[in-house]
Protein backbone atom coordinates (compact mmCIF):
# COMPACT_ATOMS: atom_id res chain seq x y z
CA UNK A 1 0.00 0.00 0.00
CA UNK A 2 1.73 3.10 -0.70
CA UNK A 3 1.80 6.16 1.79
CA UNK A 4 -0.65 9.16 1.84
CA UNK A 5 2.11 11.55 0.69
CA UNK A 6 2.71 8.97 -2.21
CA UNK A 7 -0.93 9.27 -3.26
CA UNK A 8 -1.16 12.99 -3.28
CA UNK A 9 1.87 13.60 -5.27
CA UNK A 10 0.30 10.71 -7.47
CA UNK A 11 -2.70 12.80 -7.81
CA UNK A 12 -1.09 16.04 -8.29
CA UNK A 13 1.06 14.83 -10.94
CA UNK A 14 -1.61 12.93 -12.99
CA UNK A 15 -0.28 9.62 -13.07
CA UNK A 16 -3.40 7.54 -12.18
CA UNK A 17 -6.91 7.67 -12.57
CA UNK A 18 -8.13 10.01 -10.25
CA UNK A 19 -11.44 7.73 -9.05
CA UNK A 20 -9.12 4.30 -8.24
CA UNK A 21 -6.93 7.10 -7.08
CA UNK A 22 -9.67 8.70 -4.52
CA UNK A 23 -10.68 5.26 -3.46
CA UNK A 24 -7.59 4.26 -1.49
CA UNK A 25 -7.14 8.05 -0.56
CA UNK A 26 -10.04 7.58 1.69
CA UNK A 27 -8.43 5.51 3.72
CA UNK A 28 -6.55 8.33 5.16
CA UNK A 29 -9.44 10.67 5.67
CA UNK A 30 -9.98 13.99 4.52
CA UNK A 31 -8.17 15.94 7.21
CA UNK A 32 -4.49 16.53 7.43
CA UNK A 33 -2.16 18.24 9.72
CA UNK A 34 0.62 18.80 7.62
CA UNK A 35 0.42 19.67 3.88
CA UNK A 36 2.60 16.96 1.76
CA UNK A 37 2.41 18.13 -1.40
CA UNK A 38 3.14 21.59 -3.22
CA UNK A 39 0.50 22.52 -6.23
CA UNK A 40 2.22 24.51 -8.94
CA UNK A 41 1.55 26.54 -12.13
CA UNK A 42 3.26 23.53 -13.89
CA UNK A 43 1.36 20.42 -12.43
CA UNK A 44 -2.26 22.49 -13.73
CA UNK A 45 -0.51 23.36 -16.88
CA UNK A 46 0.75 19.65 -17.17
CA UNK A 47 -3.05 18.52 -17.24
CA UNK A 48 -4.45 21.10 -19.26
CA UNK A 49 -1.91 20.17 -22.06
CA UNK A 50 -2.85 16.61 -21.82
CA UNK A 51 -6.54 18.07 -22.21
CA UNK A 52 -5.71 20.15 -25.11
CA UNK A 53 -3.64 16.88 -27.04
CA UNK A 54 -6.95 15.17 -26.81
CA UNK A 55 -4.88 12.72 -24.17
CA UNK A 56 -7.81 13.36 -21.62
CA UNK A 57 -11.49 14.55 -21.24
CA UNK A 58 -12.74 17.56 -20.05
CA UNK A 59 -14.34 15.53 -17.24
CA UNK A 60 -11.06 13.84 -16.12
CA UNK A 61 -9.73 17.53 -15.93
CA UNK A 62 -12.63 18.21 -13.66
CA UNK A 63 -12.80 15.35 -11.50
CA UNK A 64 -8.96 15.82 -11.07
CA UNK A 65 -9.63 19.52 -9.84
CA UNK A 66 -12.27 18.20 -7.66
CA UNK A 67 -10.02 15.89 -6.35
CA UNK A 68 -7.74 18.42 -5.33
CA UNK A 69 -9.57 21.11 -4.46
CA UNK A 70 -9.39 22.57 -0.50
CA UNK A 71 -7.46 19.18 0.80
CA UNK A 72 -5.58 20.10 3.68
CA UNK A 73 -3.12 17.62 2.37
CA UNK A 74 -1.98 19.40 -0.95
CA UNK A 75 -0.39 23.00 -0.39
CA UNK A 76 -0.45 25.76 -3.26
CA UNK A 77 2.87 27.22 -4.36
CA UNK A 78 2.96 30.58 -1.46
CA UNK A 79 4.09 33.09 -5.01
CA UNK A 80 0.96 32.12 -6.83
CA UNK A 81 -1.29 30.73 -4.01
CA UNK A 82 -4.20 32.83 -4.93
CA UNK A 83 -3.97 32.34 -8.75
CA UNK A 84 -3.61 28.51 -8.17
CA UNK A 85 -6.16 28.52 -5.85
CA UNK A 86 -8.63 30.48 -8.28
CA UNK A 87 -7.57 28.31 -11.15
CA UNK A 88 -8.56 24.81 -9.36
CA UNK A 89 -11.67 26.40 -8.24
CA UNK A 90 -12.65 27.07 -12.02
CA UNK A 91 -11.99 23.81 -13.35
CA UNK A 92 -13.10 21.77 -10.53
CA UNK A 93 -16.55 23.67 -10.96
CA UNK A 94 -17.27 24.33 -14.52
CA UNK A 95 -21.05 24.00 -14.41
CA UNK A 96 -20.89 27.22 -12.02
CA UNK A 97 -17.55 28.65 -13.92
CA UNK A 98 -16.75 28.23 -17.52
CA UNK A 99 -17.24 24.89 -19.63
CA UNK A 100 -13.78 23.52 -19.93
CA UNK A 101 -13.06 23.95 -23.23
CA UNK A 102 -9.60 24.73 -25.09
CA UNK A 103 -10.01 28.29 -24.80
CA UNK A 104 -10.49 27.99 -21.10
CA UNK A 105 -7.25 26.34 -20.74
CA UNK A 106 -5.33 28.50 -22.73
CA UNK A 107 -6.80 31.37 -20.57
CA UNK A 108 -6.08 29.45 -17.47
CA UNK A 109 -2.80 28.52 -18.81
CA UNK A 110 -2.20 32.18 -19.14
CA UNK A 111 -3.03 33.19 -15.99
CA UNK A 112 -0.59 31.12 -14.60
CA UNK A 113 2.29 32.07 -16.41
CA UNK A 114 1.29 36.01 -14.98
CA UNK A 115 0.26 34.82 -11.99
CA UNK A 116 -3.36 36.55 -12.70
CA UNK A 117 -6.55 35.96 -12.32
CA UNK A 118 -8.41 37.26 -15.79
Amino acid sequence: MKSREQLVLTLIEFREATPDLMKELRSFGWDSENELATLTPQHIINVLNQFISGEISNGQVRDWANAIEQRDDIGLLETHKKTLDEMVFWLANPAINYPITNELAGRVIENLHTNTVQ
